[in-house]
């Protein structure tokens, strides 16, 4: 009898809106298009992504004996502010990766059922992980010429948690088709973009893009070198543009500052010292442009 491990039960439990899984093969097509992006510069001062290339291309590097790769989308808020939706809570590593191991722990004790020593890691997005080429791999939407993961049916508004590990893919039930591309011929994300930064389908040039200049650079600027359009930390126009983009609450946890956030004032901003900073946002995305860095994006 073929052993099967339910993982939707636990999916849902933990309020993941969708989950999938592929097993594990070197990531090609999408792997040389990150080659050639980072050839290009356009991860601009963000070298750590030229870092590990050979992990991104075969996961089994990063999880030895590793057969599958579980996928599982995080929904966050439409809240519409001077900060990305996904940063109004706390850290989502933090708080996806907390969901992904309990999770994991089951799959461990699964695995020990059927005398299998498990072997599992748990991944977001600052790892070497391709996880938007794996969720679509796993089934659960199609990679955008605005290079997110569009959800036919939940959009945009997700974050991507990973699984990888030696269970076989077998073993998890029957592998769902990967969805067909869904932007035709629609240049909504590359219109919108201000700065041209998302200047062709799937090409996007960090050096003319808000969200890395909001966050990413560590450049404090004595004269903006693109316009931030009102944004203190990330950029949503692209998204917003997109036809799959939608409303959405998203979990509680990536919200809980959205209110006062919302009620802050440039000046609010200014006369923030670094204590307060920290007691307050310590524990959210902001920390990582930190202070003085969103000070000087307003």
């Amino acid at each position: 009898m073929a052993i099967l491990i339910s993982i939707s039960s636990l999916s849902d439990k933990e309020g993941f809106v969708d989950w999938g899984f592929a097993p594990v093969a070197e990531t090609g097509e999408d792997y040389r298009r990150f080659r050639e992006y980072i050839s290009r510069g356009e991860n601009a001062d963000m070298k750590y992504l030229a870092k590990n290339m050979d992990k991104r291309e075969n996961p089994s590097l990063l999880v030895p004996g590793a057969r599958s790769v579980i996928c599982f989308l995080a929904p966050y808020s439409s809240i519409r502010s001077s900060v990305a939706a996904f940063a109004l809570g706390k850290d989502y590593h933090d708080v996806i990766k907390e969901k992904l191991r309990r999770i994991s722990l089951h799959l461990s004790q699964e695995c020990a059922k059927h005398n299998l020593e498990y072997n599992g890691r748990c991944f977001i997005d600052s790892a070497p992980v391709m996880e938007r080429y794996w969720a679509a791999e796993a089934g659960l939407g199609f990679i955008g010429r605005n290079n997110f993961l569009i959800s036919p049916e939940y959009g945009l508004r997700t974050l991507i948690g990973v699984i990888i590990c030696n269970i076989p893919a077998e073993w998890l039930g029957e592998r769902r088709e990967k969805i067909a591309d869904g932007c035709g011929e629609c240049r909504r994300c590359m219109d919108a973009c201000p700065e041209g930064a998302l200047y062709a389908p799937f090409r996007l040039d960090a050096r003319k893009c808000i969200s890395f200049h909001t966050i990413e650079s560590r450049e404090i600027y004595s004269a903006r070198p693109v316009d931030y359009c009102g944004q203190i930390f990330g950029c949503e126009i692209c998204l917003r543009a997109c036809p799959y983009d939608r409303d959405s609450e998203g979990w509680e946890e990536l919200r809980t500052n959205a209110e006062e956030i919302l009620s802050k004032s440039p000046q609010d901003w200014h006369v923030m010292d670094k204590k307060e900073f920290k007691e307050r946002f310590g524990d959210t995305p902001l920390s990582r442009a930190g202070l003085d860095k969103i000070k000087n994006n307003l």
